[in-house]
């Protein structure tokens, strides 16, 4: 994208319509991403008393609201360094960023059915995700490729309590 001085003014109302977007906009996975993250979340946790399809329909929705979050609380070019493997962010920023967006969408993201520490661990997962696909040399699939195979690390969190740390 051209400097602020260098836009066409299609260009710069592009990028207007993109920061004002209606709620239902403010997304910026695809649909077959939010369902791949969603099926990888659906086999590291059990929602209870829900079926299998209920599950699924359930972490699709907490996975939306997350992406949500994240087009909220980031510049919309972030989401550019998940798409270009040879840009990103290195993986100091990329701990940093997973803890302090993890901590900020547990405050923001409310999944009241679940316990918080499963809530805590849905965010994370998709936050880890998100933020290991834009480092450098990383994309989504690889993302979630490495967050399948990894052990867990216990952390803490705000309020002391232990939790996953996905970033490695």
């Amino acid at each position: 994208m051209p400097a602020l001085n260098e836009l066409t003014a299609d260009q710069f109302k592009e990028l207007l319509d993109e920061y004002y977007a209606e709620p239902q906009k403010r997304t910026k996975m695809t649909d077959a991403q939010i369902l791949d993250i969603a099926q990888r979340l659906n086999g590291k946790i059990n929602v209870p008393l829900i079926n299998e399809t209920g599950e699924e329909k359930i972490l699709i929705k907490i996975v939306k609201r997350v992406d949500r979050f994240l087009y909220d609380n980031l510049p919309n070019e972030f989401y550019d360094l998940i798409q270009s493997s040879n840009k990103g962010i290195d993986d100091d920023e990329a701990r940093r960023l997973s803890t302090s967006l993890t901590n900020l969408a547990n405050k923001h993201v409310n999944i009241p059915y679940l316990p918080e520490q499963a809530e805590f661990y849905l965010i994370r997962f998709v936050i880890a995700i998100f933020i290991n696909a834009a480092r450098r040399n990383w994309d989504l699939l690889k993302a979630e490729d490495e967050i399948e195979e990894k052990e867990f690390l216990g952390i803490k969190t705000l309020d002391g309590t232990k939790a996953a740390a996905l970033i490695f």
